[in-house]
């Protein structure tokens, strides 16, 4: 099974409860980083490692809910419109995403001119991902389709990128916002001396597909039982070997839609990674990931 996403383990925690971003943070001036002696932008998690706000609070117009992820330790995850569901989904069905984490962390900017008060931002979503999945976004590749290429390795911990999603309408009203542009482009800068991948994805480029369809109906059976015959029936099927047909392994998982349900159940969990590039086919490619065992 997949562990909760813990950032303490991954980026460390300063004495007062927030990770610097860097040990000579840069101050912004005329457009001119000038190097200080002390951090001006801070990043503050949440002492749980899941969303550092709930942004169901009663008040909102627009829809809201919550999001099981599996990629998130099976934590339920905020989400305030469809839009950001829609993403959470496919990052959860992506093999090369591994961890994902709504609402992830609160990024503080000291700033002159703004009544002493910091500049505040909220990400949408944090990945930790496979350097080709961030590779592909930032070569143009839609986020829809990037959910969709498998991967044929298991990749470890520490060769995994974090990727900082924040999801847009095509037409934002924050777009003509200067100030908020201008916050944008400060959270930018933080997260490149990071090191850290940022993306803005829009909806019509990169959440609109007949794919989605298809990512919502494997959503909705994720949770299925997976046991160890399950896994055992896999390796049977593999052989030995390292990739099998999807119509293979369904039909020793019990055939139908329970041998569907559990093959990708087994693809969220990361024991196998299913190839979805072409939909859900029967000769599409299956790569085995784990030899066995819970993860």
């Amino acid at each position: 099974m997949i562990d909760a996403f813990d950032p303490f383990a991954i980026y460390g925690v300063a004495e007062d409860d927030c990770t610097p971003v860097d040990d000579r943070p840069v101050q912004f001036a005329s457009s001119v980083p000038v190097i200080h002696s002390r951090p001006i932008a801070s990043v503050f998690w949440a002492e749980n490692g899941g969303p550092i706000r709930t942004i169901i609070d009663g008040r909102k117009t627009r829809p809201t809910g919550f999001f099981r992820s599996i990629k998130g330790g099976s934590r339920s995850m905020p989400w305030d419109s469809f839009l950001e569901e829609r993403t959470m989904q496919l990052a959860d069905l992506s093999s090369r995403v591994h961890y994902l984490l709504a609402q992830p962390h609160r990024i503080e900017v000291a700033v002159r001119g703004n009544r002493g008060r910091p500049l505040v931002y909220f990400p949408d979503l944090l990945l930790r991902t496979e350097t080709s999945f961030a590779r592909d976004l930032d070569a143009g590749m839609s986020f829809v389709d990037g959910a969709a290429v498998p991967t044929s390795r298991q990749v470890p911990d520490q060769e995994l990128e974090t990727v900082i999603i924040e999801v847009k309408a095509d037409v934002d009203p924050r777009d003509e916002d200067e100030r908020y542009q201008t916050k944008l482009e400060f959270v930018k800068e933080v997260y490149r001396r990071r090191g850290f991948r940022f993306f803005v994805i829009r909806d019509s480029k990169h959440l609109r597909s007949a794919f989605i369809r298809t990512v919502r109906l494997i959503d909705w059976r994720k949770s299925v039982v997976i046991d160890f015959w399950d896994e055992q029936r896999c390796l049977d099927v593999f052989g030995g070997g390292s990739v099998a047909a999807r119509w293979q392994l369904e039909r020793a998982l019990g055939g139908g839609i329970l041998g569907r349900a559990k093959l990708h159940g087994l693809h969220y969990r990361g024991f196998v990674s299913v190839d979805l590039r072409s939909g859900v086919v029967d000769d599409a490619p299956v790569y085995l990931l784990q030899t066995g065992g819970d993860r």
